[in-house]
């Protein structure tokens, strides 16, 4: 005998893909708001914002690492091995990061993570 899906796992799912999606967009739009008006140099030379940055960055990494496999090979266009490797090295302190791949995240990976993230948000939203 086939039983049907339960609704309230799919549900439970839905639920907490959504909240992993807001988290990741928090923690990229707090690391937009810390580097905001800054070059490279400025950054590289404040510490305050290095450590918000990698405190953000480590939470997009290792959230992201959760996302279902379903959803992660079906954007390539993301580069999900460095995002989560680097999740996993600031938040466990295994590696120091190179000051420049940050800066490159910040500014060249985030924004295409964060248009994705904005328009799965939009499609889960609209299905709920």
């Amino acid at each position: 005998m086939q039983t049907s899906p339960n609704p309230s796992l799919a549900f439970n799912a839905n639920q907490r893909l959504q909240s992993q999606i807001q988290d990741i967009l928090e923690a990229i739009n707090a690391s937009e708001s810390f580097v905001v008006g800054m070059d490279f140099s400025a950054f590289s030379s404040d510490q305050k914002t290095i450590y918000a940055i990698e405190r953000s960055l480590g939470i997009v990494g290792v959230t992201a690492k959760r996302l279902p496999w379903e959803l992660v090979n079906s954007h390539n266009q993301i580069n999900w091995r460095e995002i989560m490797g680097l999740g996993e090295k600031l938040t466990f302190g295994l590696f120091e990061v190179d000051l420049a791949d940050l800066w490159r995240i910040i500014s060249e990976d985030l924004p295409k993570l964060k248009q994705l993230m904005a328009t799965l948000e939009l499609e889960l939203s609209s299905e709920s």
